[in-house]
């Protein structure tokens, strides 16, 4: 729908009913409530804006593979196609479009927003690790730390004997990274061991967080 009076191109991006907001983590609502934090009610926000909010509040899950501290703005590209495709997507009519780079709520949007805040809120917060998007994330992660150096040794010594330099090889980070950097990479590999009930594998990591804590300034 064009706006002649603002001179505004302005498309609704649907009519369908919507559904609320689910109880597990998904793109498409962490994108509809990040918009709504970012002023997405009151004006239009640039997608660059939009998906620095979303990494803000879900960072394990909209991060680059190999650099936690950055938002990897194809994954972030690709949740918001998901968003706004007219075939498969249960939010239309949430948004407005103005342009290939500006996105704003509708008033059903900020409507939804609003009516849902608490699990939105719960759901997706800065504080909180919001998990990653698949298993094979999951998989993928339990393996590169499995067979790692730091933990064939602490599985054999009962202790964790590695340099900084070997634990960040199996948390695929730097040794030299922030402490921020170090307990995101924690964070996201918490979330898989306790997905797939690996015990053995959490009571590594928490021995890690524990050197972490000491060896890593913040």
């Amino acid at each position: 729908m064009y706006d002649r009076i603002g001179q505004i191109k302005e498309l609704v991006l649907g009519i369908k009913p919507v559904r609320p907001p689910s109880d597990d983590h998904n793109n498409a609502d962490l994108l509809i409530w990040a918009l709504y934090l970012a002023g997405g009610g009151d004006r239009w926000v640039d997608v660059e804006e939009l998906y620095l909010k979303a990494f803000e509040l879900a960072p394990v899950r909209l991060s680059w593979r190999t650099r936690p501290d950055l938002p990897d703005y194809k994954k972030c590209a690709k949740a918001l196609f998901e968003l706004e495709d007219p075939k498969r997507s249960d939010h239309l009519g949430l948004t407005t479009k103005n342009g290939a780079y500006e996105r704003r709520l509708s008033n059903q949007g900020v409507e939804w927003c609003e009516t849902h805040r608490t699990l939105l809120a719960s759901l997706y917060s800065s504080t909180d690790v919001v998990p990653s998007a698949s298993p094979q994330d999951d998989a993928r992660r339990i393996r590169t730390l499995t067979l790692s150096t730091a933990y064939r040794q602490w599985v054999e010594t009962g202790e964790l004997t590695c340099t900084l330099w070997e634990l960040a090889e199996a948390f695929r980070c730097r040794a030299q990274s922030s402490k921020t950097t170090w307990f995101v990479r924690l964070d996201e590999n918490t979330v898989a061991a306790r997905r797939n009930g690996d015990q053995e594998l959490q009571g590594f990591i928490d021995a890690a967080r524990e050197f972490v804590n000491q060896e890593v300034d913040g």
